[in-house]
């Protein structure tokens, strides 16, 4: 068996990327739970090593995108920063997501699932399967 080494994202890289999305936006950075920082990479990872339970790496992006926006572990930028986290753990693996942004007013498909699994009308499998179809291999 060919094992891979995967890193997952640390709760206090995701701590910072909340501080970056906040001081953009002139808002107070502020964790309410450290605790749901960890939890959400470790259910989005679980069992904790490869083969992960959700497969591939567009997959586990997704869940923990998922994860950390319904974590709300955040006082502000919650969801930006579940998205930030998500891509930059793509880009680290060699993908990112494609995805319409900007064809007609308002359109950008990406906030529009993140903000549904927020309001609770996406779920983690629907998630995770925009992510999957969404996914495309980093040029050189």
């Amino acid at each position: 068996m060919i094992r891979v080494s995967i890193g997952l994202p640390k709760a206090s890289a995701v701590v910072l990327i909340n501080q970056l999305v906040c001081e953009a936006e002139g808002n107070p950075h502020q964790v309410l739970d450290m605790d749901r920082i960890e939890s959400a990479i470790h259910s989005a990872f679980y069992p904790g090593s490869p083969p992960f339970a959700y497969g591939g790496i567009a997959k586990l992006a997704g869940a923990l995108c998922f994860y950390l926006t319904k974590g709300h572990a955040f006082q502000d930028g919650n969801k930006r920063t579940a998205v930030l986290t998500a891509i930059t753990f793509m880009n680290e693996h060699g993908w990112e997501l494609v995805y319409p942004l900007g064809d007609v007013e308002n359109l950008d498909a990406l906030a529009d699932v993140v903000e549904g699994a927020a309001a609770g009308s996406v779920n983690k499998d629907e998630m995770i399967e925009w992510f999957e179809r969404h996914k495309r291999l980093l040029e050189d």
